[in-house]
């Protein structure tokens, strides 16, 4: 099926989850929203300033401002070595505090965190003026510019305006200080507009936010803008009656130059009630996916574990419905969360590179869920979980926590704080964390000491493999395994308490008949078959994870036949009543009745496909040597769980091979074209951290 085709299903989806004409209406203004168009805004602050519009340039989703500075715009700054400019004005006066960036083709310049000092060649904005230090006795060169980027945000391919600020993405109205952004939609009767503003700008003052209704004041509040970066509270008031079919709102901002964000602005009922006790018939669930990345499913009794790592999660686990056999599709982050929203496998959605986002015209079920009426929001560890990898598609409110303060207490709070942002609409919240991922943690502070001390006492790590001899690679994986499980055991822990934590907000708020599911994207390898972290050979310790589903009307039990990450979206789809989309090759796991072959895959040189039924796998190149009977190794799961004693002169791995390479071989097509983006410097950093690319040491 073709891209646009699998796109047009989106709607099919979204109308199956629709309620009936008796239930409450809610409109999300984002939906549809587009303002002004920027380029010509800037050009105009530009010209009004007395600067060449000609260094504007429309790029992507932004737009792009530069303006030479040349060395007669410098003097000497108060301190040594350091030089000052003013700011141009213009649209530099409008631009967000962090996309301001100096340039030259001679130095290499780098921003200096707020609050440091200022070290040789790096700049920093302050009270309208650029500070830049440079070299003893060195001058600013003289093709000095300052450049930025300017973003009214971005339309994705659901129709939902898109805005940032900082590290949240989500729905939103963006209004630059001194205009206005006007929309039409339909007014329910009885019902309020709910928002909750920011204010991004390089000066501080005061703001004043107002909205109206067919050209009628119906909201004005004047705030300190140095108050409105950070999350804060969610204004929400009543709408004047009656009901009308289309009604006009404007949404202004004045203040110091900058831009306004009414995020996630509904309107909706005037009374919501609260979790499990709304003001009308229940219709679709609350739905909560908590996903704990690189989660071996031994951690729990339920995957063959000793029940005694995680308590709180194996209190769960006995109110839960236990897949015993539950596989990821892929060993790695990006390709298996992406097969989780989209119902496809790696090749399919094409996100299976480190340089690989997902196609913004690919539909996910997330998509579904908020067109069909859900509140979707969702709170990651970024990395590849971010919108940079296309992940955040469908979500109305996307928080990210960068790797440099990964803190599963943050991640906690940040997911509470969605529940009190309730508008009465069905809750998909989606939690993710890399609390069990390497650089494995210590206690609730997260202590990376202990990792420290494990690498610098020599023990190995990725990137030694294959420069070291084998038996040398042997001697120090036995001398550092067990040392190495500690560590990651320890995450295990504490993630179990963060998790049970989260869970006793979700009772004490309302939400005990929620749906709540808990897995990962893949496992871990400490030591098995010679291997560690994850990536690479698709062994066992990597493939197999836990998957726990808790919610009305399901029966605590084990489940025996083997499920995939094929099967989440299918799964969602089916807890929210949206229809099953048909390019989805799972089924619901709440239906399944029968066991079925699983497929991961290596879409990364060397490429790697395993296939397993029942207690068979074995391991191919490609669906080509499939089809020609053609395997590289095969196991008897059953007598070897291990994967330790590959089998010879069986005649069953050709038969297994030839008998699914047609279905690899769709499982392997791509239906879209494949999205190639760059990583900064930063981002192939924070990734080598991570053991994508080349494990660190240091």
């Amino acid at each position: 099926m073709n891209a646009r085709a699998l796109a047009g299903l989106t709607g099919i989806l979204m109308t199956a989850c629709g309620g009936g004409d008796e239930a409450p209406r809610w409109v999300e203004l984002a939906r549809g929203f587009q303002p002004q168009l920027l380029l010509p805004l800037v050009q105009r602050w530009q010209r009004e300033a007395g600067l060449d519009p000609a260094g504007c340039s429309a790029e992507s989703s932004y737009v792009r401002v530069r303006q030479p500075l040349p060395r007669s715009a410098w003097e000497r700054g108060s301190g040594p070595d350091v030089w000052t400019a003013a700011l141009p004005g213009g649209a530099f006066a409008f631009g967000a505090p962090s996309f301001l960036q100096l340039r030259s083709e001679h130095e290499k310049l780098e921003p200096a965190p707020s609050g440091t000092e200022l070290t040789v060649n790096t700049f920093r904005l302050e009270q309208g003026r650029l500070l830049l230090r440079l070299a003893s006795g060195a001058e600013p060169p003289a093709d000095l510019y300052v450049t930025q980027r300017m973003e009214s945000g971005r339309l994705p391919a659901d129709g939902v305006w898109q805005v940032r600020i900082g590290d949240e993405f989500g729905s939103g109205i963006a209004v630059w200080s001194g205009l206005r952004e006007e929309l039409e939609c339909a007014l329910p009767a009885a019902s309020r507009l709910s928002f909750e503003a920011r204010y991004l700008s390089r000066w501080e003052g005061a703001v004043t936010l107002r909205v109206r209704l067919d050209g009628a004041i119906v909201h004005e509040s004047i705030e300190d803008s140095s108050l409105l970066f950070a999350p804060g509270r969610r204004t929400s008031f009543a709408l004047p009656a009656p009901a009308r079919a289309r009604a006009r709102f404007t949404f202004e901002a004045e203040g110091p130059p900058g831009q306004a964000l009414f995020l996630r602005p509904v309107i909706g009922p005037d009374e919501v009630g609260s979790y499990g006790a709304r003001p009308w018939p229940a219709a679709r669930p609350d739905i909560v996916l908590f996903l704990a990345d690189t989660f071996r499913a031994d951690n729990l009794a339920a995957g063959g574990g000793a029940g005694d790592l995680a308590p709180e999660l194996e209190r769960f686990a006995a109110q839960s419905l236990r897949f015993r056999n539950a596989r990821a599709n892929a060993a790695w982050t990006l390709p298996s969360i992406a097969t989780m929203l989209t119902g496809l496998a790696p090749g399919q959605h094409t996100a299976s590179d480190v340089d690989r986002a997902l196609p913004d015209e690919l539909p996910t079920v997330v998509e579904g869920l908020a067109r069909s009426g859900y509140r979707t929001c969702a709170v990651t560890d970024a990395a590849f979980f971010t919108p940079t990898f296309g992940l955040e598609q469908g979500f109305e409110s996307f928080a990210l926590h960068e790797s440099a303060s990964w803190d599963l207490d943050w991640t906690v709070r940040r997911a509470l704080a969605f529940l009190e942002q309730d508008d009465g609409r069905p809750l998909f919240l989606l939690v993710h964390t890399y609390r069990t991922h390497m650089p494995y943690r210590t206690g609730p502070e997260e202590d990376l000491a202990p990792w420290r001390e494990l690498l610098a006492s020599g023990c190995i790590l990725l990137k030694a493999r294959g420069k070291i001899p084998p038996a040398e690679w042997r001697r120090r994986l036995a001398e550092c395994r067990e040392r190495y499980q500690a560590l990651y055991r320890a995450g295990v822990h504490d993630l179990d308490h963060g998790f049970g934590e989260l869970l006793a907000a979700f009772e004490r708020r309302g939400l005990g008949r929620a749906f709540v599911l808990f897995t990962s994207d893949h496992g871990e390898a400490l030591g098995e078959n010679e291997d560690l972290f994850h990536d690479g050979k698709l062994w066992e310790s990597k493939l197999r994870i836990p998957l726990l589903v808790r919610g009305p009307g399901i029966a605590p039990r084990d489940f025996d036949p083997v499920v995939t990450l094929l099967d989440m979206a299918p799964t969602l789809a089916a807890i929210a009543g949206c229809a099953r989309d048909p390019s989805w090759s799972g089924e619901s796991l709440l239906a399944l009745a029968h066991d079925r072959p699983a497929f991961a895959f290596l879409d990364k040189k060397p490429a790697e496909i395993a296939l397993v039924e029942g207690q068979r796998k074995l391991f191919a190149t490609d669906p080509a040597a499939l089809a020609s009977g053609t395997f590289t190794a095969a196991y008897d799961l059953g007598r070897d769980p291990g994967e330790e004693h590959p089998l010879r002169g069986e005649t069953w791995p050709a038969e297994l091979a030839r008998r699914y390479a047609d279905v690899v071989r769709a499982l392997h097509e791509p239906v879209s074209a494949a999205i190639q983006i760059p990583l900064s410097g930063a981002q192939q950093r924070e990734l080598q951290q991570l053991g994508y690319g080349g494990a660190q040491e240091e």
